[in-house]
């Protein structure tokens, strides 16, 4: 039974600026889609924009990022609403500029991954080329 996972640890692959360039590219992409999310989620109290977060995780053989948002009223978890629901969009959201082509409104996450998700790919492999010298 073969471990890839510890075969590259033990190798310090790690470390590797491969893997260091892709986490970077994964870090910058997880940034600039938080960026876009928060701009075009809906605003009440703006508890919802302020509770954006982007991370990164590397193990050896795996980099994984992931943006959240959580706002739970009154053990409502209201984020998981505004993303997935259709609703008219109060006074402060209609009068939110939206951000990068996007408007304020529903699917805040899911749009912006979308729509950037191309940008996104460019971004971790030139985060590699760079690393690798060509």
């Amino acid at each position: 039974n073969f471990a890839a996972s510890d075969f590259f640890a033990q190798l310090g692959l790690t470390e590797a600026p491969v893997h260091v360039a892709a986490k970077q590219g994964v870090q910058d992409s997880m940034d600039d889609l938080k960026r876009i999310a928060v701009d075009i989620a809906p605003i009440d109290s703006a508890d919802l924009r302020r509770s954006g977060e982007a991370k990164v995780v590397a193990t050896p053989v795996l980099i994984v990022g992931d943006v959240t948002f959580e706002a739970i009223n009154d053990g409502f978890d209201y984020a998981t609403w505004i993303h997935e629901a259709d609703y008219n969009l109060g006074p402060l959201s209609q009068q939110a500029p939206g951000t990068d082509g996007y408007s304020v409104g529903n699917k805040y996450l899911e749009r912006p991954l979308r729509g950037e998700s191309d940008k996104y790919l460019r971004w971790i492999a030139e985060e590699i080329k760079d690393a690798v010298g060509d």
